[in-house]
């Protein structure tokens, strides 16, 4: 993919879902991850103002799922899906800073990211801007109808 002069980063939409499928679908195949990609999804996260795009020339390139969580102390920034197209360091790294400085003018100084173990381009963009890995492990129980949904590794 050949990205042009008008590159730019925006705000995701509610109409982005045709954009976002496939790059999520092939994303989530990469990672043995859940797709996240859905109307309701992008609704969501387009409420947010922590969700961006990354355009150019018409063609989305890449995106970042991210919102504001409270839990009655200090405000954070969860990053739950970084994509780009092929991995593409620039387009992580603008859209990493996207959702940086959408943190900082809303005044929520902790940003967490939630990034598979084995994408080392994600990991490499993050960490460029002083993101660190933190000693926790998150795991996962599915309930109720999904039980025999599969579990993402």
């Amino acid at each position: 993919m050949i990205i042009g002069m008008s590159t730019m980063t925006r705000l995701v939409e509610t109409g982005d879902h045709a954009l976002l499928v496939a790059l999520d679908a092939a994303y989530a195949l990469r990672r043995s991850a859940p797709t996240m990609v859905e109307r309701a999804v992008l609704a969501f996260y387009a409420r947010s103002g922590h969700a961006f795009v990354r355009d150019g020339d018409g063609v989305v390139c890449g995106f970042a799922l991210a919102h504001a969580v409270w839990d009655g102390g200090r405000p954070a920034i969860r990053l739950a899906r970084l994509v780009a197209h092929d991995d593409a360091p620039g387009v992580l790294r603008a859209l990493v800073e996207a959702v940086v400085k959408s943190a900082y003018d809303a005044a929520v100084y902790d940003l967490v990211a939630e990034v598979p173990t084995d994408d080392e381009a994600a990991l490499a963009a993050l960490t460029a801007v002083s993101f660190a890995p933190r000693p926790v492990v998150h795991l996962e129980r599915v309930l109720g109808s999904r039980v025999g949904e599969r579990v993402a590794p």
